[in-house]
Formats: C-alpha cells, sequence, structure tokens
C-alpha cells in the first residue's frame, strides 16, 4: 500500500469512527469507484431506517490547503458535478484532518456550487463538522421516507427457478402532497425491495414447496408515473437487487446503475423526460425558508381562534367562519415544487401542521354530523397536536440557517 492508500484508509477509518460516535451507520463502498465511497444511514435509537447519504471521501492535508476563514475549497469535475447533483441519494464530500482527527462536510447541491467555467467548486464550510452536533443536520438532508399510499405494486410475477428465488415487481408511483423526486422514486424502490424479498407469492405448487418461506435472492422491479406508461415500457426507473449468498452461477446479469444502499441497483431510463428532470422543480433554500416564513405568520389567528372554539365550548358565529378560515390556510401553502434536502424535516413539519389545522377546519364544518361534545373533544386534541408541531417548526426553523 502506497502512502497515497494509507492516507485514503486512515481517512476512511477516521469517518467511520466519527459516524458511530453520532449513533449512525457507516457502510464503505468497495465494489467500485464510482465516486461515492459509501452511505450514512440514519438510525432511529437502536433502529436502522433506510434513509442514506452518500458519501465521497477526501483525506489528507493536500485537501485542506485552500483554506479561507469559512472554510476549504474543494474543485469538482463538470463529470463529478453532474453524478453528485443528479444522483438518486443526496451526496456530501467529507474533507478528513487526519492530524487532528477532524471530517468537515458539505451537501453537493446545485445551490451551494460555484462555477469555474468548465468546472465548479465547493465551500467545505469549517462549522460542518462530523459530530453528535451536527447529527440533525444530516438527519434533515437524508434520503426521504415513503408512506405506502406513495405508491402501488400493480404486478408481482414469480420467476424463480430451482435454486433461485427470483421476484419481479411493476409499481405505479403516486404524486401525493409532495412532489415526486429522483430520492423519493429511490426510496419507494427500497420500500418495494423489502416487500420482494420477503414475499410468499409462488407461481405455481412446484415453485411453492421450493421456495415458501426462502427470502428471494433475486428482486427487480420497473417503477413507472402512470398505469398506461406499463403497456409502453415507459418505466422511469428500474432497480435490481442480488443476494450476496446466492451463488454466482445462478445469478442473472446485473444492470448498470448507481448502487444506493446493500447491493440495490437503481437505473434511470434517460430517454425518459420526466427522470431527466425530476428534480427540476426543487426549490432553492432561500425561496423555501420564505414561503415558510409566510406560513408560520399566518398560524396565530387561526390558533386563537381555534383556542377561542375550544374556550367557549358552544357553536357561535367564530364555529361558523373556522372551517373556511382553516381551509383558505391549507390551500396558501403551495407544495408544487420539492423542498431542498437539508430542510426535509421542516417540510414534513410543515405537512403535518396543514393536517392538523384542515382536520380541524373539517370537525367545524356546518355538514359535520357529530355531537357538540365529541366535536370540542376532537377540536381540543387537534389543538394541543398544532401547538406541540408549533413548537417543533420553529425550533426546526431556527435550526437552519
Amino acid at each position: 500500500m502506497n502512502d497515497t492508500d494509507q492516507i485514503a484508509r486512515q481517512g476512511v477509518n477516521l469517518l467511520a469512527h466519527q459516524i458511530v460516535k453520532m449513533g449512525l451507520i457507516f457502510r464503505e463502498d468497495t465494489i467500485s469507484d464510482y465516486g461515492i465511497d459509501g452511505q450514512i444511514e440514519i438510525k432511529n435509537e437502536a433502529q436502522a431506517t433506510g434513509r442514506l447519504i452518500a458519501v465521497q471521501i477526501k483525506a489528507g492535508s493536500s485537501w485542506l490547503r485552500k483554506n479561507t476563514e469559512k472554510g476549504f475549497w474543494y474543485n469538482i469535475s463538470a463529470r463529478h458535478y453532474s453524478l453528485w447533483t443528479e444522483h438518486s441519494l443526496p451526496v456530501i464530500i467529507i474533507l478528513c484532518d487526519i492530524e487532528n482527527e477532524v471530517c468537515y462536510w458539505e451537501l453537493i447541491s446545485k445551490e451551494n456550487c460555484v462555477s469555474t467555467g468548465d468546472n465548479w467548486k465547493i465551500l467545505v464550510c469549517r462549522s460542518n463538522i462530523i459530530a453528535p452536533t451536527d447529527l440533525s443536520k444530516l438527519q434533515d438532508m437524508a434520503s426521504p421516507i415513503v408512506a405506502a399510499s406513495d405508491y402501488t405494486i400493480c404486478s408481482e410475477s414469480d420467476n424463480s427457478t430451482g435454486n433461485a428465488k427470483r421476484i419481479s415487481l411493476e409499481i405505479i408511483a403516486h404524486p401525493t402532497s409532495r412532489s415526486i423526486t429522483k430520492p423519493t422514486l429511490a426510496a419507494i424502490a427500497r420500500e418495494a425491495l423489502q416487500l420482494g424479498q420477503n414475499s410468499e407469492y409462488a407461481r405455481d405448487a412446484i415453485s411453492a414447496k421450493v421456495h415458501t418461506g426462502k427470502q428471494a435472492d433475486v428482486v427487480w422491479g420497473y417503477v413507472y408515473m402512470r398505469e398506461i406508461d406499463r403497456t409502453s415500457a415507459a418505466w422511469v426507473c428500474r432497480f435490481q437487487w442480488i443476494s450476496s449468498k446466492l451463488d454466482t452461477e445462478f445469478q442473472p446479469t446485473r444492470i448498470k446503475g448507481e448502487n444506493i444502499g446493500n447491493g440495490l441497483i437503481i437505473d434511470w431510463n434517460t430517454e425518459n423526460i420526466l427522470a431527466k428532470h425530476l428534480d427540476s422543480r426543487r426549490e432553492t433554500k432561500a425561496s423555501f425558508l420564505a414561503k415558510v416564513d409566510n406560513l408560520i405568520a399566518l398560524l396565530p389567528p387561526v390558533q386563537a381562534m381555534l383556542e377561542q372554539i375550544n374556550q367557549q365550548g358552544e357553536l357561535t358565529a367564530a364555529t361558523r367562519h373556522f372551517s373556511q378560515d382553516a381551509n383558505e390556510f391549507e390551500q396558501s401553502w403551495d407544495d408544487s415544487n420539492s423542498p431542498p434536502q437539508e430542510c426535509q424535516r421542516l417540510d414534513q413539519a410543515i405537512a403535518e401542521l396543514l393536517a392538523i389545522i384542515g382536520n380541524a377546519g373539517l370537525i367545524w364544518c356546518p355538514t359535520q354530523s357529530r355531537t357538540l361534545k365529541n366535536t370540542l373533544s376532537l377540536s381540543r386534541s387537534y389543538h394541543k397536536k398544532l401547538v406541540k408541531n408549533n413548537s417543533e417548526i420553529s425550533f426546526l426553523r431556527d435550526d437552519i440557517k
């Protein structure tokens, strides 16, 4: 091992140590070098969440020479700029100071990169350190969580052989309250993979006898945006997972694409316009936070009206207007664009806020059939949730500088 390789190995070891201290998981990608050296997985207490961050690691003093008072400039080639800003996972660059045992990081995004003509550069801030103090920042930017309502598995097939259990899936993604982005579709692929791995479907009695109770050895799938796209094979992305325990003799041909963790490969349909421009409607940090601040400014009178209704405990003129005001508040939020990666947790809290006020407005709708007692009980419950949610939003907003 030469000096360069030794320093690189020291950087990986230092990062892995710091990540463990944060209570997270680090997995090095040793298979191939496509500009991604590994993934960080977020944990919820002792449980892995499947929420990932891709990392590129650079170790040694040579990467810290272009320094300023705020941080260190890192040069990015045009090829890596495209790879990282269009990746299925959020990508961070990590500069490892071996001597002082410090790892600096920065999210690689179109907003953070500065053009140098043919190439790009990014300022890795001194204030961003892989340490427990930055845990919430990493949690905010990790790949999103998807719900069961975000997609439908419309076809499940058993293509097993006697030596390998092989399951294929066809999936329709649903654009719900959030815009569909590449990270969201990658999260759908990860959720579908788990279902495929644990599938008990068998095409016939023979396959059932051989493979029932056994985890799948191979899972692949196709993700579509519409049902009609299935007939023309206009998939947005396809994915493939092959168990590391499966003998190479029985492994299918591997598809080329991005390794998004745990051996799951995702391949984007570059001829599909949507696949090329899924992230084109992503909001900048400034515009998203301005929109959040405008929404927060509209909240106090709505919250005060709900509190007044609950205190009076009877039907009044205020109750007749609250349902309409709650609906107007809910409609004031424009969710046609996707939030920046580092604002994901704040966006989720905003979605919860809108749901709370929207539901509170529905129960006070003049056409509702509940008794006043039941309505008040629900209304007071929503008010408690609103107070708690408002506090969380304030905290998350202040934490994003």
